[in-house]
């Protein structure tokens, strides 16, 4: 099965290594940590949500 990563779109498989929002699940790949950009912020800072931090995640 395939995600796509919600920033470049570029799909990867579901056990593949993910930065997660940890409020609201915005989800990108590890290229896309340093491109990531919106309203509320960038990189380690979730661009979608306020108080929201990018976790990497592995999700099996």
């Amino acid at each position: 099965m395939l995600i796509p990563c919600q920033c470049c779109g570029k799909e990867y498989p579901k056990d593949f290594n993910w930065y997660v929002c940890d409020k609201c699940g915005y989800r990108v790949c590890p290229f896309c940590l340093s491109r990531h950009r919106g309203r509320y912020g960038t990189g380690f800072k979730c661009s979608q949500c306020a108080f929201g931090q990018m976790k990497y995640v592995h999700i099996s």
